[in-house]
């Protein structure tokens, strides 16, 4: 019997060492032989639904771990693993299930703590989160990822000094982790610290992780990183980042690079967007085929700290975008059948940016402003958002453009062309807010209640751009405050006009 016994536990740690060394087709050769004996069932389909989780594939994961709480729905390791196996998922209320589960078992279970924690981040129970990390930092007074966690939460509840003392013991911890450093940067912004902020800036991931444009460029040219030198006579080049808004809204430096030296300026742009910048004296390009020689280079988004250290003061706004007459003419033609005042709306940003949940805005709030009988609204949401018209059943009240504008190769070539005949454009914080903004169209901006980093600056300071107005958030994910007064200014103007 124990040698039974024995030979058993040895094909069990077979099956384990197999697994640590990822060799999991074989692990799970042995573990499904093994999950037959019922001495060795429970741990063989734990380690399979380990194995699945790995191998990306949760449905399968679930099977094994389900069969496994059917012997024993007390299993500690198994109702951890769906915790964090639904909580990867997005579906934050079983993982919810599943951890406290976990912690009715055992109550100081540290991972079950901590994934509480992050389910509870996701779910925007801010102050539930604090008290899991706290617990996680009682437990280990080292462990970075709960520091972190602290200053992304005090980042939101904008508790910005807290923020900054936690990302900084992240980076007493674990000093390579560079990210939290471009954390820190957004909570210097916010404080108005700029020498601090532009510092930080820099370590965005789009200059420490050379990839795409910057690779090509550092890969094709022998040529230097621009931090300040002389640049009379020489050739830089600027390369695009991030989003399309941030492109609208950072180009304006180019002009005061080309004020400051007799250089030629190259801009590398995002093809879509190249048509934006054709009007201005530098060369714009969306691929590097026909250059063959720059002396610099300098990603776009770090002029600002440049032009910062030299004025202490912000590039005000240039409106650098061209006009295309024929598609003026057509929208022209458009517009004009409209009887009343007309308001555009834009509500959804990109989806995939990771904190979109911070500026887009469900269209259901716009209700009461999309009864105002005195305007006309069109809406000039295209792709994931515009869905959303049909949902709340706004079809008769707003006018869906999203199949007639920007079909074409050129960003916002029909958009631009109708932002400039209406009356007012209401949006959220996307590339549409910026475009109007360097149109000079009046413009309501609805911010959540912790924006993106240079809201703060542009609240303070208004030097980005003068026609936009801003309505943020008092309350954190309390939209209903920024509607009542959207609405209550929007009457005001009716009776003014």
């Amino acid at each position: 019997m124990n040698f039974e016994k024995s030979l058993l536990q040895e094909k069990i740690n077979r099956g384990i060492d197999l697994f640590k060394k990822n060799k999991f087709d074989e692990a799970t050769q042995i573990f499904d032989l093994l999950k037959e004996n019922s001495e060795s069932k429970i741990i063989s389909l734990f380690f399979l639904g380990i194995i699945q989780t790995k191998k990306k594939n949760p449905k399968l994961a679930k099977e094994n771990f389900f069969q496994i709480l059917k012997i024993d729905k007390d299993h500690e390791d198994t109702n951890l693993s769906l915790g964090i196996l639904y909580q990867e998922e997005k579906d934050f209320n079983n993982a919810l299930i599943y951890l406290k589960k976990v912690l009715n078992i055992n109550k100081n279970n540290f991972n079950a703590i901590y994934y509480l924690g992050l389910v509870n981040f996701n779910l925007r129970n801010l102050d539930e989160s604090l008290d899991f990390f706290n617990k996680c930092i009682d437990a280990n007074k080292d462990h970075f990822q709960s520091y972190l966690m602290l200053g992304h939460i005090y980042l939101r509840k904008k508790e910005f000094d807290k923020a900054v003392n936690n990302y900084k013991k992240v980076l007493e911890l674990n000093p390579g982790r560079e990210r939290t450093k471009f954390n820190l940067s957004w909570c210097y912004f916010a404080l108005l610290k700029f020498e601090e902020a532009f510092e930080y800036y820099e370590f965005r991931k789009e200059k420490m992780i050379p990839k795409g444009r910057y690779l090509e460029v550092i890969n094709k040219f022998k040529s230097n990183l621009w931090n300040g030198q002389n640049l009379d006579n020489k050739i830089i080049l600027i390369i695009c980042e991030q989003g399309y808004g941030d492109n609208i809204n950072f180009f304006r430096y180019l002009f005061w690079l080309k004020d400051k030296f007799k250089v030629k300026i190259i801009f590398y742009s995002h093809k879509k967007l190249e048509h934006l910048f054709k009007n201005s004296p530098f060369q714009v390009v969306s691929d590097l085929n026909s250059i063959d020689h720059i002396d610099y280079y300098q990603h776009l988004l770090s002029l600002p700290g440049f032009y910062y250290k030299e004025f202490k003061d912000f590039q005000k706004n240039i409106n650098f975008i061209r006009t295309n007459e024929a598609i003026d003419s057509k929208w022209e033609n458009k517009i004009k059948k409209f009887k009343k005042p007309i308001i555009a709306l834009n509500w959804q940003g990109d989806s995939r940016y990771s904190h979109d949940d911070m500026r887009s805005i469900p269209l259901s709030y716009y209700k009461d402003i999309l009864n105002n009988k005195n305007f006309d609204f069109i809406s000039l949401q295209k792709n994931f958002g515009s869905e959303q018209i049909k949902s709340n059943n706004f079809e008769n009240i707003l006018i869906d453009l999203s199949n007639e504008i920007d079909l074409g190769e050129n960003a916002f070539e029909d958009t631009i062309s109708i932002l400039k005949k209406v009356d007012y454009l209401i949006t959220s914080d996307t590339a549409i807010a910026h475009l109007a903004g360097t149109l000079d169209v009046k413009t309501y901006l609805l911010l959540s209640f912790n924006p993106e980093w240079r809201w703060y600056i542009e609240i303070k300071y208004k030097c980005f751009y003068p026609n936009i107005n801003i309505i943020q958030q008092k309350k954190f994910n309390d939209w209903s405050g920024v509607f009542k007064k959207l609405k209550d200014d929007l009457e005001i103007k009716k009776m003014k006009d």
